[in-house]
Parts: C-alpha cells; sequence; structure tokens
C-alpha cells in the first residue's frame, strides 16, 4: 500500500501547488485594479446619467424605428445638398431644382413589420411573359437602385421554349418575344430554408414572418458569403458608392428596402417591403403590361397567388436545392403571341399555348 499512499500524497501536493497559484494570481489581479488611478478610467469611461437610461426606456418604438428616423434625417441631409447643388447650377426656377426639393421633402424612412399571420408569395406566368424587362426596370426605380454599378435585382433570361433548359439561358437578348422561346424572370426567391441567411457571420440578413428575406445594411460587413451560397444569384455586392440622382429618388423608404445603401454591402430584391407592407403590390407587378406576375398572401384562401397556384399548378427553380422558393413559376392557359405574328394573323390579344 505504500505505492497508493505515496500517489495520494503526490496528488494532494499538485493539487495544493496549483489553488496556491491561482489565489496568488488573482490577488496579483486585484492589486492591480485597485491600483489604476480613477482619472485614468475617466478618460476612457463615459459617465451615464440614470434619467437619461429611463428616458431612453420609454422612448415610444423599436431600435428600429429609431434607427429609421435617424436615417431619414441623414437622408434628407444629404438629399438637401444635391438639391442645393442642383439648383445653384440650373437655378431656382428650373425643373429639376422644383423636382429635387420637393422629393427631399417627401423623404420618408419606415420601419414598418410585417402583418400578423401573413405569409406573402409571388408567381409568375411563363406562358405570358413577353420578356420586355419592364420589370426590371421599374425595380431600379423603385429600389433606389444605383444607376452606375449596373446591378438589378431582377434578371430576365431567354429559354428555348420546347427544351426550358437553364444551361441555354440568355441574359443579353435584343429582340422580345420571339414565337420559338420563354421569357423567365429571376430574382431572390424568399425561400423557405434560405442557405444565404445560415452562412451570415454577422446576421445582417434573416427572414422575417411574412416570408420577406431583408438585410440590414448597417450591419452587413460585406462578407459575400450570402452571395456564394445563393442558388440563384439573386445577392449582388456593389463595389463602389452608388450614385441616385435626387430628381430620381423614390423618397418612400424602409430601413430594410430600398435606402440608399453604402458601399460594399449586399443587396437584393425585398419584394418591395416599402410598398407591400402598406397593403400594396411590388413595383415589378404593378408595372407588368401582360398581367404575367401575382403576388398575394400564402394564408389567404381568396387571394390571387392562391387561385392561381391552385388552378394551374406551381413549380419552382433548382427544387433540388431544397431551398423551397416562395417565388412560383406556372403556365397560364394562353401565351401572348409576338407582335408581328399577332398583327399577321389580325389577333389583338390571346393566342396558343
Amino acid at each position: 500500500m505504500p505505492g497508493c499512499l505515496g500517489l495520494s500524497g503526490g496528488v494532494d501536493r499538485s493539487r495544493r501547488d496549483f489553488l496556491k497559484a491561482a489565489a496568488l494570481a488573482a490577488g496579483a489581479s486585484a492589486v492591480s485594479f485597485i491600483a489604476v488611478d480613477r482619472s485614468h478610467l475617466r478618460k476612457i469611461l463615459v459617465p451615464v446619467k440614470i434619467e437619461d437610461l429611463v428616458a431612453e426606456a420609454a422612448e415610444a418604438g423599436s431600435p428600429l424605428e429609431r434607427r429609421a428616423r435617424e436615417k431619414e434625417v441623414k437622408i434628407k441631409r444629404w438629399c438637401s445638398a444635391e438639391a442645393e447643388k442642383i439648383c445653384r447650377a440650373r437655378g431656382e426656377s428650373s425643373d429639376a431644382c422644383r423636382e429635387a426639393r420637393k422629393r427631399c421633402a417627401m423623404i420618408r424612412v419606415k420601419a414598418t413589420g410585417p402583418r400578423k399571420g401573413v405569409r406573402y408569395a409571388m408567381a409568375l406566368d411563363v406562358n405570358k411573359c413577353i420578356g420586355c424587362r419592364r420589370c426590371a426596370y421599374a425595380c431600379v426605380m423603385e429600389n433606389n437602385q444605383a444607376r452606375n454599378l449596373h446591378i438589378e435585382w431582377i434578371k430576365v433570361v431567354e429559354m428555348p421554349r420546347k427544351e426550358m433548359e437553364i444551361t441555354e439561358a440568355n441574359m443579353h437578348y435584343n429582340d422580345a418575344p420571339k414565337p420559338d422561346k420563354v421569357y423567365v424572370p429571376i430574382a431572390c426567391m424568399h425561400c423557405e430554408d434560405p442557405p444565404c441567411v445560415m452562412v451570415c457571420p454577422v446576421r445582417a440578413t434573416w427572414k422575417e414572418p411574412d416570408g420577406i428575406v431583408v438585410v440590414d445594411y448597417d450591419r452587413c460587413i460585406g462578407c459575400r458569403y450570402c452571395m456564394v451560397a445563393c442558388p440563384y444569384g439573386a445577392r449582388h455586392f456593389n463595389w463602389a458608392k452608388p450614385y441616385i440622382p435626387v430628381t430620381e429618388l423614390n423618397p418612400n423608404m424602409h430601413i430594410l428596402g430600398n435606402i440608399p445603401r453604402q458601399p460594399h454591402v449586399m443587396e437584393k430584391c425585398t419584394w418591395c417591403i416599402q410598398r407591400t407592407r402598406d397593403g400594396g403590390v411590388p413595383a415589378c407587378v404593378e408595372v407588368c403590361p401582360v398581367g404575367a406576375r401575382v403576388f398575394g398572401d400564402l394564408n389567404d384562401p381568396n387571394s390571387p397567388i392562391r387561385r392561381v397556384l391552385e388552378e394551374y399548378g406551381a413549380f419552382v427553380l433548382k427544387p433540388e436545392a431544397g431551398t423551397k422558393p416562395r417565388f412560383f413559376y406556372f403556365f397560364g392557359p394562353a401565351r401572348t403571341p409576338p407582335r408581328k405574328q399577332a398583327a399577321a394573323e389580325g389577333q389583338v390579344g390571346g393566342g396558343h399555348a
């Protein structure tokens, strides 16, 4: 047994030595802290008044709403400065000066939250889309996209009608529609399981309860992980400072949507959150000349999106990615024919699928 006693004694000594060293380290730390002069600490610590804390807690609105108000002040200040430059250069009575001042005065940055029980979705009739790209142009204007960076949140691709192979997609077509082609707009799919959200290291993007995947531009660090993770190429990185003429600025803004972005952040479609959360529809839906787009609440059995999906069925891009997109495609009852073909056949509208 002496061997066992010797082992036990060694463990006890080691434990005592460890505890003694820990106590000395703690004591030294405490002494060094106590020895710090308060005057030195006051140089880096800012005093806080209890009444300020109480007032801040009692202030109405969420942190996002407070940020929206602060952002509104900054954007108005920037807009006013730009408007002054225009007015000095062109004169106070010029149309550009009046338009700039008008838009600056109308600027409002909202933080409208999701409506309870609403789950948005969008669908596009492939048989109707004529590839005019009006949706993409309207999106640029509505969402204050930079005019100098050539970023478009909506991309329209042309594919052979018979095969509809994504590998045959052409994004740079110049003439449309063509009788043997179909046109497929692609943007953020607002997936049920968005991989972009999973990979963001700073939680700058997330899915809201109403189904809209948003981006907090103030938190985004521009790492572009979400850009790589998105199977649909729907996220865009602005490499330089965005430029928007104040005479074309959309003053109806949302803090998580179409506010002017700073450089080196990710941006994407938000289903015009500044419109839809106020009961409207996205700009792309409103501007479509053939009514190819449908938007609404999936939870509402009487909504247009539900009626369309129940009647015609729904398809999604890249289902194998497992993202569960909430942007659907469907084949409606008729295809809008090309203008030349319609004129030759004496048709005013309609056509064959």
